[in-house]
């Protein structure tokens, strides 16, 4: 019986032994440390123990999250690049910046307020989309604070940069929850009148980031509704239920099976899509919540590596992007083009008020 007793312990301590080897691929801090426009710039860690975040305080970008599968290993889940001299000349691609002053679009880049005219940058193509190009994405925040599993970043966006009016000063908090999510925390005021919607870039794929695509990941959305769009996705002002169509993820759906392929298709001419499916997601979904509270909206599960990633915020609207098929955004934000929009929640941010907005990427396995 004794040398059982021993068998049992040497396994049990062999076990722990491989377990305590399980590291998670932090990328290295070293290759962040530079100097940007004289400020500067860092990669800064927080972690809770079993989910962890890299942040850099250039763009706020999201450089690295790490999360367990379902036997216990971590992979990078978001898309990135692995030094700093990458991320100055992102221009909206797959990489996951903070977005301000207005993420989403904003039609023929032109909006009025309180009578007056504001022509802002065109950045895609008559339009502008995620604040121009001198937004939070490409400004080096202030670090406020640090510690284990928070990091506390500010910037001011100067008064007529990108055409917006007012000095906006916005407060950007990263945290680790205790029950494992990633909360993204915006506050936000202004010395004039202006429009706001600050939201984040990430791209997130639950088997890793470069390991294959999204298409078998479920996905569920509490939404009835998406913003009808043009061809150029304004929204047309129009609200579209998704029951009964490729937008319908009230309950879980595999994106691949709504989603057709279009890979070797970019340059010739391109598939026609069947009913009920989609070439691409890029759509504003109207998230169902009761009043202003924290609540889940949306649900991402991998059944390959175990991992599922629920959604939580306060705001009314929700971005899915898959286009890139290989990771897939879920940007909460208001509804894009608020600004022409009126019967769209207002965007609107006055002086002496201020703009609050959370958003946690909660994570588990099953």
């Amino acid at each position: 019986m004794k040398k059982y007793l021993i068998l049992i312990a040497f396994f049990a301590v062999s076990i722990s032994n491989i377990a305590a080897k399980v590291e998670i691929p932090f990328i290295d801090a070293a290759k962040f440390d530079t100097i940007i426009d004289g400020k500067k710039v860092a990669l800064y860690t927080i972690s809770n123990g079993k989910v962890a975040a890299q942040i850099t305080n250039y763009g706020g970008f999201i450089v690295g999250l790490f999360a367990p599968d379902k036997d216990g290993n971590y992979a990078n889940l978001v898309t990135g690049y692995p030094t700093i001299q990458s991320y100055p000349r992102y221009n909206i691609g797959m990489v996951g910046p903070a977005l301000g002053r207005f993420a989403n679009r904003i039609a023929n880049a032109q909006f009025t307020l309180d009578g007056e005219t504001y022509n802002v940058t065109k950045n895609s193509g008559q339009h502008i989309l995620h604040g121009g190009t001198q937004g939070f994405d490409h400004t080096v925040w202030t670090v406020k604070s640090t510690s284990k599993d928070q990091l506390v970043l500010t910037c001011v966006l100067a008064d007529g940069l990108d055409g917006f009016p007012g000095n906006l000063t916005t407060e950007l908090t990263y945290s680790i929850t205790s029950d494992n999510g990633l909360s993204i925390s915006y506050s936000a005021s202004t010395d004039k009148t202006t429009v706001v919607n600050l939201s984040n870039h990430s791209y997130f794929n639950l088997n890793g980031a470069g390991n294959g695509d999204i298409m078998g990941h479920l996905l569920t959305i509490n939404a009835d509704n998406i913003t009808e769009t043009d061809r150029s996705n304004i929204p047309t002002g129009g609200l579209l239920p998704v029951e009964g169509t490729a937008f319908d993820f009230r309950n879980p759906v595999k994106i691949g099976d709504r989603q057709i392929e279009s890979r070797g298709f970019m340059f010739g001419p391109q598939p026609e899509v069947p009913e009920g499916k989609v070439r691409q997601y890029d759509n504003n979904f109207c998230l169902k919540h009761t009043g202003d509270k924290i609540e889940k909206v949306a649900t991402l599960y991998s059944p390959e590596s175990g991992r599922c990633m629920e959604v939580w915020n306060n705001h009314p609207g929700l971005q899915v992007y898959t286009g890139a098929r290989r990771a897939i955004a879920l940007e909460s934000q208001m509804y894009p083009d608020s600004p022409n929009q009126p019967t769209f929640p207002s965007t609107v941010l006055k002086p002496g008020q201020t703009y609050h907005h959370t958003c946690i990427y909660k994570f588990s396995v099953k």
